[in-house]
């Protein structure tokens, strides 16, 4: 898959159904957008491609303080195992100002080749968001361009959308974000040096620090899952500032892989969080907190060996 962070990177490609929209959660509303991009694309005979952005430099006025809900190396890699072909994602800054009729002619026509659109019924687009689904149909006919309004994807009788599952993950009902996310909620980051205390008490764990950016968590201990080399393997997560070992309002991941035993730091580590099991707390001993992470490890195994047998990856 090939991806391009700035407008002028992308050189007119072959001719492209494009699915357009931010996607930052990637959900399963999302993937039914993206999938008939992908869909029209093979019946056509098309390249199936991806406009979408970063908030660096700047973010809509409705996404403002959203965290993310996949990193964007995960947002790359979730889109290419989709079977998009072509990602254009350009800074929201680089794009913001061009009216929409610029937007459409520059952005999806001249650069993403796009003789398919297709998007949300709440998709918007140019200056000041002033483009909707009426004016892109529109454009679209006056340029020979396809459009396809994908219907929005309920669950529970409730649309799927991204602010939805913040509110979830912020109350640590990751099971349900799961649901509506059409995997489990997770992530891949960078292993990190911590107080290597975890293999004092015979539960080496691996640290991993969250970006700011990233999506709000509830504080506390869940049932979860590895991938380390491939396999699938059962954990324990306390997500949260680790009142009983640091004084930090740095959020962490600390992970104890059950059963492992090797090396991670430096190494990307994706951790699936399956089920909340308690909230996080301040022991008064290492012994105390020695025997709460082997209780802990106890309850995840039968919700993880749940997960990985089902999943099997």
């Amino acid at each position: 898959m090939e991806v391009f962070h700035t407008i002028a990177q992308a050189a007119a490609g072959a001719p492209a159904a494009v699915a357009c929209g931010y996607f930052d959660g990637l959900h399963i509303g999302h993937a039914a957008v993206v999938g008939r991009a992908v869909q029209r694309a093979k019946e056509e005979g098309l390249c199936a491609g991806v406009f979408t952005f970063t908030r660096a430099g700047g973010s809509p006025e409705r996404k403002t303080g959203a965290g993310e809900i996949v990193t964007e190396a995960d947002k790359y890699a979730i889109l290419d195992a989709w079977g998009v072909q072509r990602v254009l994602a350009p800074d929201f800054s680089e794009f913001h100002n061009l009216e929409p009729e610029a937007f459409f002619d520059e952005v999806l026509v001249r650069r993403m080749g796009a003789r398919v659109v297709c998007c949300g019924a709440d998709f918007r687009f140019g200056r000041a968001a002033a483009g909707g689904a009426a004016l892109l149909e529109k454009l679209c006919a006056s340029r020979g361009v396809a459009l396809e309004i994908v219907p929005e994807v309920l669950c529970g009788g409730v649309r799927v959308s991204s602010t939805r599952i913040r509110e979830l993950l912020a109350a640590g009902d990751v099971k349900e974000a799961g649901r509506l996310l059409g995997r489990a909620f997770g992530y891949r980051l960078t292993v990190v040096h911590g107080k290597r205390l975890g293999r004092t008490i015979d539960s080496p764990t691996i640290n991993q620090r969250f970006p700011k950016s990233f999506v709000r968590l509830r504080h506390g201990v869940y049932a979860a899952a590895a991938v380390v080399d491939g396999a699938l393997l059962p954990a324990v997560a306390n997500i949260g500032l680790r009142p009983t070992v640091e004084q930090t309002d740095a959020v962490n991941s600390e992970t104890y892989i059950i059963g492992f035993s090797g090396d991670l730091y430096g190494r990307q580590i994706e951790v699936r969080l399956l089920e909340f099991l308690r909230d996080e707390q301040k022991f008064a001993s290492v012994d105390a907190l020695r025997a709460r992470i082997q209780a802990d490890a106890r309850a995840s195994v039968p919700i993880a060996g749940a997960y990985i047998e089902k999943t099997g990856k």
